[in-house]
């Protein structure tokens, strides 16, 4: 499996919040990332966000899409959102699909 990058944070989503390319990342100013830590949101940072999930054989195989961070839309917000990822071209995955580490 391909490694992420090291300077782009992986950081826990829900995805039942996925509207199109448009992913609800948090309520409040921050998320936790895979390690537990938390992580301060800023408009513009590009982060891989990752919602835990199993494959047919309920063998771990998470969601992952990556984007950029910006503020919630207004028809967004008014549900609690604060901060969205603005999914990039690659759209969500799942973490088997990222081409191997070579």
């Amino acid at each position: 499996m391909a490694k992420d990058s090291p300077n782009v944070p992986k950081v826990r989503a829900d995805f039942n919040g996925l509207f199109g390319e448009l992913l609800c990342l948090s309520h409040n100013d921050t998320c936790v990332d895979e390690s537990g830590a938390v992580i301060q949101l800023r408009e513009g940072m590009v982060v891989t966000a990752y919602d835990e999930d199993a494959n047919e054989h309920g063998v771990r195989d998470d969601l992952i899409a990556t984007g950029t961070v910006e503020s919630s839309p207004d028809w967004l917000q008014c549900n609690g959102s604060k901060w969205a990822l603005r999914i990039n071209k690659d759209g969500v995955r799942n973490e088997s699909d990222l081409p191997s580490a070579t």
